[in-house]
């Protein structure tokens, strides 16, 4: 049959790949820069190459301004592009609001090209000449993990979609009009793919060849698909009443082959945690930052690599202060941090809800990811300020002035308004340079008081340069939790709790069931599903996790409709203690005080069952009739 593409020039440029992600990883830089009929790009291996890798540019990652963290608990938009409507409930299908975003990891129209594309190479691959240099098989494998990954991606948005498995002529028209398959058939095409994928790809691959999928990378999309497809809402009929999205499978049966899937990537022998352990918690948090931010290490499984030398990721620019000249893009939420636990594994308390206050520095003895993933007041960012803000901050590595400080001799007031009633507080001083009133780029400030670190390389200069970090959508710390929740729902506790134990001991944390102890918790399902839980909001967080772990879990409803919280912090000099000008976070010279603030105002938070699962273009319906819309959406 004739393809849709036939006769019709393919425009496989590098920017088509790079348009789609904002960013080029450095396998992607080969991709030729002229056109090609689809007869000349399958009779010759370079070009059938190059036409895999732009296939890549469909598999979204993370590294962008407005994420998909934005639309959980875990952080705010700064400057909504549709976040704010998804948070409020206020979309449909003729309104998809940040859904129909290029950010958006599960965009349906790009999906489906993707989708498209891979089906178009597997399905011509075959005829290509056999040349040195370049593994048939392995292309096939990369196109197979492709296709389920993308189409893992439009399952947990959307739930079940159409499973297009073959490319359509142009004269296939009606043909095309396919139904949503149910949840379970797309569960074992993506499985299919997944083990044909497996089957094929290569353990490893060289350095020049980061980023390309592996035979882990498959192997842990399984253990993904299936633990996601296991989970309460796929088999909740009070609330998921469409049939196509219901699991009509075993969810024992499913969560047991998760934690199979799991464990085959942990015991591969391929993959090792890092141990983060060191003689400071500073350092130890570092060693977890580096984890993140390294351009390849034992814990990577399969990443988005970025070239220098092209379009890159900007994430410094897009999610650091704006005392650096950055955007502030996405910012933790309080609650995020509160979920953080002390050293000793024990929660924060007092400090949760609006109006809570704290005079003494909430942010002391914290665990260590906490340092590793959040910027907050008075800590160091990890580079020199630019020439108009260093007056305001020498110190050598930045210090996060995101509060108000009285100083001595100076004429300006503060004037700020104390939560939870707005009484108002007016002293001699200056704003912290990275909020919201400082006097560099203020309306990119942070609402929340806090910026996110995590997935960003502090000593890069934001402003004019983007950092080289990869985005990881597979990490080894992933499968120990999903080994660690399988077992959990098969009531396996103690293999649960070794598994979490291997990630807290890395970094120095008390063990599971030393941590449940001390938090007032028994060693039960109950409370080790709670557990567990918790330990991926932290352990995940900004990796693209939580807004589909909340709705997969169905505790969306307690979480999505919480009050957006940051913190109001200023600081008031001791009696007897001056600081002239500039000001330095000291707290022998300060009293400082800490309160949490509502930020409804800015995102008047809610939750709506319909937002369990995204809605389909109108245009895609009107396009395709036989497409039914998720409840709630019309």
């Amino acid at each position: 049959m004739k393809t849709i593409f036939k006769n019709i020039v393919l425009a496989l440029t590098l920017g088509t790949a790079v348009t789609l992600n904002s960013c080029s990883s450095d396998f992607l830089d080969i991709t030729p820069t002229d056109q090609y009929s689809e007869d000349a790009m399958f009779s010759d291996a370079a070009l059938s190459q190059a036409f895999l890798n732009s296939i890549y540019g469909y598999v979204r990652h993370g590294a962008g301004e407005h994420a998909i963290s934005g639309a959980s608990d875990e952080a705010y938009f700064t400057h909504n592009y549709g976040m704010k409507a998804i948070n409020e409930t206020a979309v449909s299908e003729s309104d998809l609001q940040w859904f129909d975003d290029g950010n958006c990891p599960f965009r349906w129209s790009d999906a489906y090209k993707g989708i498209r594309y891979a089906n178009l190479f597997i399905s011509k691959i075959d005829e290509v000449p056999a040349t040195s240099g370049y593994n048939k098989d392995q292309m096939k494998g990369e196109a197979h993990f492709l296709r389920a990954y993308i189409y893992t991606q439009l399952v947990r948005g959307f739930g079940g979609v159409p499973l297009v498995t073959k490319v359509y002529g142009l004269n296939d028209t009606e043909e095309m009009k396919q139904p949503r398959n149910t949840v379970k058939e797309c569960l074992d095409y993506i499985l299919a793919d997944c083990e044909e994928a497996i089957k094929l790809l290569p353990v490893t691959v060289s350095d020049d060849n980061l980023g390309r999928a592996t035979k882990g990378a498959a192997m842990s999309l399984k253990a993904r698909v299936l633990l996601q497809l296991a989970s309460p809402l796929y088999f909740d009929r009070a609330v998921n009443t469409l049939p196509v999205n219901q699991n009509t499978g075993n969810q024992q049966e499913l969560y047991r082959s998760a934690k199979t899937a799991a464990l085959a990537v942990i015991n591969s022998g391929t993959y090792k945690l890092i141990d983060c352990r060191a003689a400071t918690l500073e350092q130890t948090a570092n060693n977890f930052h580096q984890i993140i931010i390294d351009k390849n290490n034992s814990e990577k499984i399969f990443t988005r690599q970025f070239a220098q030398k092209g379009s890159t990721n900007w994430l410094v620019l897009q999610h650091g202060p704006n005392g650096y000249h950055n955007w502030s893009g996405i910012t933790p939420s309080h609650d995020l941090v509160a979920a953080f636990e002390m050293a000793d594994g024990t929660l924060m308390t007092g400090f949760s809800n609006v109006g809570d206050k704290k005079t003494s520095n909430p942010y002391l003895n914290r665990e260590p990811r906490f340092y590793a993933t959040i910027g907050f007041d008075g800590c160091t960012w990890g580079r020199v300020r630019p020439a108009d803000a260093y007056p305001l901050d020498p110190t050598p590595l930045g210090q996060l002035q995101c509060g108000y400080y009285e100083v001595s001799g100076v004429e300006s007031s503060v004037t700020i308004k104390l939560p939870p009633n707005d009484t108002e507080l007016t002293f001699k001083g200056l704003n912290g340079i990275d909020t919201r009133q400082g006097p560099i780029e203020d309306w990119n400030g942070s609402w929340t008081g806090y910026y996110e670190r995590k997935l960003v390389d502090t000593s890069v200069d934001g402003q004019n340069y983007a950092q080289n970090v990869p985005w990881t959508y597979f990490r080894l710390a992933e499968m120990y939790l999903i080994a660690a929740e399988a077992s959990v729902e098969l009531n396996e506790l103690e293999d649960a709790a070794d598994y979490l134990d291997a990630l807290r001991n890395r970094i120095g944390m008390p063990d599971t069931k030393t941590t449940l102890t001390r938090r007032g918790k028994a060693f039960n399902q109950a409370d080790m599903r709670e557990f567990v839980r918790h330990e991926r909001f932290v352990e995940l967080a900004f990796e693209d996790h939580r807004y589909f772990d909340v709705r997969r879990w169905m505790t969306a409803p307690q979480t999505a409709s919480r009050k957006l919280t940051g913190v109001l912090v200023y600081g008031l000099l001791k009696p007897g203690m001056t600081q002239p000008k500039p000001y330095i976070h000291n707290e022998e010279k300060y009293n400082y005080t800490y309160i949490v603030k509502d930020l409804s105002f800015r995102e008047n938070r809610a939750w709506d069952n319909k937002m369990y699962f995204a809605p389909i273009k109108q245009a895609e319906i009107k396009r395709n009739p036989n497409l039914v819309q998720n409840p709630g959406m019309q």
